[in-house]
């Protein structure tokens, strides 16, 4: 119920921006990997290829990232974040940070940190199920 909850705030601030989750999260692998493969985003986002090129043609619409061929691999495309973009996504962590801090009000930096510990356990546990269901 909170992921459901959460997820629809996160959604409609980002319709404020005419974005969705999964562009958003795009902006953010760029800007902290800098340019990467459409394939290396489709790894990390744990999504189809058909997928990603919907994301990258909406992100290339809206003028927030270039998609080049690979100098390496020509078949391949590596997709940068534009200055746009990168403004953007500055400005989407600084609403974001605020809401994160409205979520953790009342818990002592202990339940905090307990709480961050589990969640990485339940995603590395998640991702064990997936990669045995391969």
């Amino acid at each position: 119920m909170v992921a459901h909850l959460l997820e629809n705030q996160y959604n409609e601030q980002l319709a404020v921006h005419g974005l969705t989750v999964a562009q958003s999260k795009v902006l953010f692998l760029l800007v902290e990997n800098g340019p990467l493969s459409q394939v290396e985003l489709q790894q990390y986002l744990y999504i189809k290829g058909s997928t990603m090129t919907g994301i990258i043609d909406s992100l290339l619409m809206k003028d927030l990232v270039k998609k080049a061929d690979s100098e390496v691999d020509k078949r391949s495309k590596i997709i940068t974040i534009n200055e746009k973009g990168r403004k953007l996504d500055q400005n989407l962590w600084d609403n974001l940070n605020g809401k994160e801090y409205e979520l953790i009000e009342g818990f002592s930096e202990e339940e905090v940190a307990l709480f961050m510990k589990w969640l990485r356990r339940m995603k590395n546990n998640l991702l064990k199920q997936k990669e045995g269901a391969k």
